[in-house]
């Protein structure tokens, strides 16, 4: 920790995150691959436990019909709490958690109604002899009501991002993960597994449990001051912070649209039993640019620091550190694949499957891409420019469906779906690296001017 000191303070509250999240998201990779083949075990046939893959990818869409009010709550406050504005700061805090209160009631009444309604079995594609019509819509609206509640509680993460703090969300998603770990685990080997209403029961608390131990601790130490209350909520500061995150909106649902739809596609496209191999390989491949978010996460509010400050030079070197741990993962991915057929039988044992090299080196393509999105998106939001991201973003959720559809049909498998998401995130890695390039010369030539003139 001496040499973090060495470091400005912006860079050392990033490094500082940094290690933290890989020591916890080291832990909860750990988790993640003894999850895996828990599930195996826990359900009796592949189908369910693709359905039970798409209804987590699905449902979780929701979490971003926040309409960006936990990101612009969180660019907001990063300034607020740096310039001790503490009436602002209550305002903020306060108008977002109520106005979030009313829409997530809203919309879970009006998507738990519609749930009891919906054919899930035909939108799953899924016979009634494999899940049965009323377990599978009961397991959907509990599922649905913890993410209504994840819509509420998910807002601390936001304020702790804000306090430079993005480790703690990691160790919440590290709970949840080792809490379903453990129910799996117990219930393969001393209760009925293959129920997935059980399941949904303790996902609900699972995820939701953390996220409000953490809220009510947060609020009673370090923000005490800032307890969400009816007496500070204000429409104007809930406009407000609706504003900056609108369009944070248009670009969760085009990356939500983009990143989270491969599932589904799959589902859709070819039937819920390519699920399960489509996330044995993207679990393994997804480690990289899983890690490398840990990087990215805490460098948003950091850049948003830096760009108050108008310290572009601190970005640009950022930005070419990231570059270079970027390539650096990438090349590591690929230098991985010989022995790769070994870490999946050690993993999966009698339920490994046999590795196809060709669709690994698709995977590493998909993740590499992935990565350089992620340093894009970091500095963009961060720098509060999104104008552009949204256009690029605007293409790619456009092209996804189309692609996915035509490579499904021309390679005869789940991996058409993967090249389809590679190249429609193409179009956004290259084009808002070329816009980054430009604006971050253009205002660093512009702030060593005004330094002159002054």
């Amino acid at each position: 920790m001496n040499i973090i000191k060495k470091f400005s303070n912006t860079t050392s509250n990033v490094i500082f995150n940094i290690i933290n999240s890989v020591l916890v998201k080291g832990i909860a990779i750990i988790v993640a691959f003894l999850t895996i083949p828990a599930y195996i075990k826990y359900f009796d046939n592949n189908v369910t436990l693709g359905i039970w893959f798409t209804i987590l990818s699905v449902l979780s869409w929701i979490l971003n019909f926040d309409l960006g009010i936990g990101n612009g709550l969180r660019n907001r406050i990063v300034t607020t709490l740096a310039q001790k504005q503490e009436e602002k700061t209550k305002k903020y805090i306060s108008s977002a958690y109520i106005f979030l209160l009313i829409i997530a009631v809203i919309v879970s009444i009006i998507t738990c109604s519609l749930s009891l309604i919906v054919p899930w079995n035909n939108v799953f594609n899924v016979s009634n002899t494999d899940v049965s019509s009323a377990d599978l819509t009961f397991a959907i609206t509990i599922v649905l009501l913890s993410i209504m509640l994840q819509f509420i509680l998910r807002i601390i993460s936001s304020i702790l991002y804000a306090l430079q703090l993005a480790f703690i969300p990691n160790m919440l998603s590290l709970l949840t993960s080792i809490i379903l770990l453990i129910f799996v685990m117990y219930s393969n080997a001393y209760l009925a597994n293959h129920n997935i209403i059980a399941l949904s029961l303790v996902y609900l608390l699972a995820v939701n449990l953390p996220l409000l131990i953490t809220t009510l601790v947060i609020f009673k130490n370090r923000l005490r001051a800032f307890r969400p209350s009816i007496h500070f909520f204000d429409f104007d500061y809930a406009k407000d912070t609706l504003k900056t995150g609108s369009a944070f909106l248009g670009l969760q649902l085009e990356a939500m649209i983009i990143n989270n739809t491969s599932i589904f596609l799959i589902t859709w496209l070819l039937g819920s039993i390519y699920v399960v191999e489509y996330n044995i390989y993207f679990k393994v491949f997804s480690l990289v640019s899983t890690v490398f978010s840990l990087i990215t996460v805490p460098i948003w509010s950091a850049v948003t620091k830096a760009q108050s400050e108008q310290n572009y030079l601190w970005v640009k070197k950022t930005i070419r550190v990231l570059q270079l741990i970027a390539i650096i993962f990438s090349v590591v991915q690929l230098m991985m694949l010989p022995i790769m057929q070994f870490l999946f039988d050690v993993w999966l044992k009698e339920n490994s499957i046999n590795v196809d090299y060709e669709i690994m080196i698709l995977f590493s393509i998909e993740q590499s891409v992935v990565i350089w999105s992620g340093i894009c998106a970091s500095i963009c939001n961060g720098l509060n420019e999104l104008r552009l991201q949204f256009i690029l973003m605007t293409i790619g959720a456009i092209l996804i469906v189309p692609l996915a559809i035509v490579f499904t049909g021309i390679l005869g498998g789940y991996y058409g779906v993967v090249l389809a998401h590679t190249i429609a995130l193409l179009p956004y890695c290259i084009g808002q690296t070329i816009w980054l390039e430009k604006y971050i010369s253009k205002n660093i030539i512009k702030v060593k001017k005004e330094a002159i003139l002054k």
